[in-house]
């Protein structure tokens, strides 16, 4: 579980990628929100902090529920397609 003091630090640092959100609401926002907005806005080192601050395993998770089949999909389909190559090769290893 992640410490809420690194998550708040992590949505401060990067404010920028919430722009319609309401500024002083930001550490109100879920989880699946903060992976869809990092993966479909932000830049390399973002994404690499988001990993770094929530895991793997646990980005990798929350992506694959959200773009299951049969779900709306918020995913770019670029964003979508280079992060399904990515987490099938790097987080779901164990599962093949």
């Amino acid at each position: 579980m992640i410490s809420e003091s690194k998550r708040k630090q992590f949505l401060s640092k990067h404010q920028d990628l919430f722009w319609h959100f309401d500024k002083s609401k930001l550490e109100n926002l879920s989880l699946d929100v903060i992976v869809e907005y990092v993966l479909n806005y932000g830049d390399e080192n973002s994404v690499r902090e988001l990993i770094d601050v929530f895991g793997l395993e646990r980005v990798a998770e929350i992506f694959s529920n959200n773009t299951s089949a049969g779900r709306r999909v918020n995913y770019f389909p670029e964003v979508k397609n280079f992060f399904t190559i990515y987490f099938n090769r790097h987080a779901f290893r164990s599962s093949k």
